[in-house]
């Protein structure tokens, strides 16, 4: 049986499933170096389009959080928001934050969806890099399973 990951968008309300499969291995490399320079409190920049998109991340248990950024970092502004839930019992805390915004967002501020679960909330700031949306839903996926990958192995002794 496979690992299936449910993603939702916080604006739309619509929910996908897709599997480990469904994500290009290259995407996951693509992600990895970014997303642990992120862990690691840097602000990296995604390696495409020119080095403009920023990363910052950070773990929360067994959660994501993590925002894409347009840069440069003085004039930076947030694109995309998004929360990667493993376990249901970290997975409201991560819910909630990700609610905490005057944004309208079209999901039950209460209930998530059943874990795993990636929930994208595009910024104000999408709109003004518009491009951006045909890309950001499957960059969320690659980093929920570049994060999914990383705590699977990260008590591995050969990591």
């Amino acid at each position: 049986m496979r690992l299936v990951m449910r993603q939702v968008s916080l604006l739309t309300g619509q929910l996908t499933r897709h599997h480990r499969g469904m994500v290009p291995e290259y995407s996951v490399a693509l992600c990895t170096e970014p997303l642990v320079a992120a862990l690691l409190g840097g602000r990296p920049a995604l390696p495409f389009e020119d080095n403009r998109w920023l990363l910052t991340a950070h773990a929360e248990e067994q959660n994501l959080f993590a925002t894409l950024w347009a840069g440069p970092w003085p004039q930076r502004a947030p694109i995309l928001t998004l929360g990667v839930a493993l376990r249901a019992r970290e997975g409201q805390g991560l819910w909630d934050r990700l609610h905490d915004t005057p944004l309208p967002l079209q999901t039950d501020p209460v209930r998530p969806p059943r874990t795993p679960w990636i929930a994208d909330r595009l910024e104000p700031a999408a709109m003004d890099h518009a491009h951006t949306l045909t890309w950001t839903t499957g960059f969320s996926r690659a980093l929920a399973w570049t994060w999914f990958d990383f705590t699977r192995h990260q008590n591995d002794p050969d990591m």
